[in-house]
């Protein structure tokens, strides 16, 4: 028996064809939205390639002294640490050199393998941050004429609401969010656009409380927004984390009520463009995790000297991204001072103990331990090692310009002020550049005579790369802060404590 199949074949009109079609598109535009491809400029990190200043290029300070300090070993801690942290992006959407993450650990195992092979004698501690906020998954896009648009680089700051969000909104310009610019524009239940600048750094920006110019972003939770943009003024694609969840005394840092993201100038202009000419709607939406009691890591090496009277050097190994300047170069810095000091033919003058720590970010619950349990008295220096070398960048017109200078730094001497003039000295003799004014306080600890300095400009960014890290800023750190711990051990714990002391006789020596 011959089967006979039956076909048949409904035609739909062309307007209900195109309807479908439409749906169909928006659908898939909803579910999968189009990656903005726009760009402004000359910016960090997309020019790279262009923009990275060779090795060499950087005008060397030349100094008699220490000529051992190594170039190759600085340059080599900054990459490997590096390294550990873009291992940790390929497991974390949120990553770095985390307390309790694996990139952490291996950046303490790294650390103690090259002391121990340098004779140090080793002490390994744990403590915990007893609480911690991490964004496990997020998304940021735009709807505009039918089309959606992925902004890539949405990166959630520490100082929005730390809970999962499901927010969708009509976006409002609201230019640098200050009280003018407020004026007269209703943004309850609405998605607040605000272009932020550095000042002069990724942590500080303008929109930011911590600026004090605008309080832009404090404004837009007050007036009840459903989300706040932080467009961050620097050319290029760079993610930013601009606002870590605690200050470095242990006191959690107050949240805003709202969601606060920032995104890149590339994004932020296409997203600038279209509110222009057309309503633009914003949805976000992130996934956050609370911790409790996250283990975070120091690590105490010691090399005796001949007086019992202690130098201590800190260098914290967290940081967000690659860290390559915060903290990379104060640990690679750190690490070649011990080399220093484990490879002369006599012992130290004074006992030298370094001390890392994992949880600068994050509370210095570490720093405080050690602190508290710390005897100062014989202490006759603290040296905290913190971002020493930065290319020297520029705002050219539209785009961002590098140079083959070494960035100018904050510093903070707390000591007598033969201290501060022998440091300075030191500085000035070793090409280190400094601010005019003196930061107000150390960053350590105020128990002891002490000192810092401290570049802030690219730091808790994606521009925080090695290339932006010039060898020859570490070695004129390295030099000079070689020389001062020289200077300070021809000086008593009186001298270096009192300006009034200069005739005491010399202890332990």
């Amino acid at each position: 028996m011959r089967k006979t199949i039956i076909i048949l074949l409904v035609i739909f009109p062309l307007s209900l064809q195109v309807s479908a079609q439409a749906d169909a598109q928006k659908a898939s535009s909803e579910s999968n939205p189009q990656d903005l491809e726009k760009i402004y400029g000359v910016g960090l990190p997309r020019d790279i390639d262009r923009l990275a200043p060779e090795t060499n290029s950087y005008p060397e300070w030349q100094t008699t002294q220490y000529q051992a300090v190594d170039s190759t070993r600085l340059k080599k801690v900054v990459e490997d640490l590096s390294a550990f942290a873009l291992e940790d992006k390929v497991i974390n959407k949120y990553w770095g050199r985390l307390p309790g993450t694996e990139a952490d650990k291996k950046t303490m195992a790294y650390i103690a393998a090259n002391l121990k092979q340098l004779g140090y004698q080793l002490s390994a501690r744990k403590t915990l941050i007893p609480k911690e906020w991490k964004p496990i998954d997020w998304s940021l896009s735009y709807r505009v004429n039918g089309k959606q648009y992925n902004l890539k680089t949405a990166f959630p700051s520490g100082s929005g609401m730390r809970k999962s969000s499901n927010v969708q909104g009509e976006a409002v310009w609201l230019g640098l969010g200050s009280e003018a610019d407020f004026k007269g524009r209703d943004v309850s239940g609405k998605v607040a656009i605000i272009y932020s600048m550095f000042v002069p750094g990724g942590r500080s920006h303008s929109a930011s409380n911590r600026s004090k110019l605008f309080y832009a972003n404090k404004r837009a939770s007050q007036q009840g927004a459903s989300l706040i943009v932080n467009i961050m003024g620097v050319p290029g694609n760079a993610q930013f984390m601009p606002a870590p969840h605690y200050l470095t005394r242990g006191k959690v840092i107050k949240p805003l009520k709202v969601p606060v993201v920032t995104i890149s100038q590339d994004d932020g202009f296409a997203i600038r463009d279209d509110i222009a000419a057309n309503d633009v709607e914003v949805t976000y939406q992130s996934e956050w995790l609370k911790q409790k009691n996250v283990e975070a890591n120091y690590l105490i090496a010691e090399l005796k000297g001949k007086s019992s009277e202690d130098v201590i050097i800190a260098a914290h190994t967290d940081g967000y991204f690659e860290g390559a300047l915060d903290n990379a170069s104060g640990v690679a810095v750190t690490l070649e001072m011990a080399h220093h000091y484990a490879t002369q033919k006599e012992p130290p003058d004074r006992t030298i103990k370094l001390f890392f720590f994992s949880d600068h970010h994050h509370g210095e619950f570490t720093r405080r331990e050690f602190e508290e349990a710390h005897n100062w008295d014989n202490v006759a220096l603290v040296i905290t090692v913190e971002h020493p070398s930065q290319t020297q960048l520029y705002w050219y017109n539209d785009g961002l310009m590098t140079s083959n200078a070494i960035g100018a730094f904050r510093w903070n001497v707390s000591g007598s002020e033969q201290l501060k003039s022998t440091i300075l000295d030191s500085f000035k003799q070793n090409g280190i550049s400094t601010y005019t004014m003196m930061d107000p306080n150390p960053k350590f600890t105020k128990q002891a005579p002490s000192f810092h300095i401290i570049d802030h400009v690219i730091y808790h960014t994606t521009l925080d790369i090695p290339e932006l890290v010039p060898v020859e800023g570490m070695k004129r750190a390295t030099k000079s802060f070689l020389n001062i711990v020289d200077k300070t051990n021809e000086m008593t714990l009186a001298e270096l404590r009192s300006v009034k002391s200069s005739t005491t006789s010399k202890q332990g020596k």
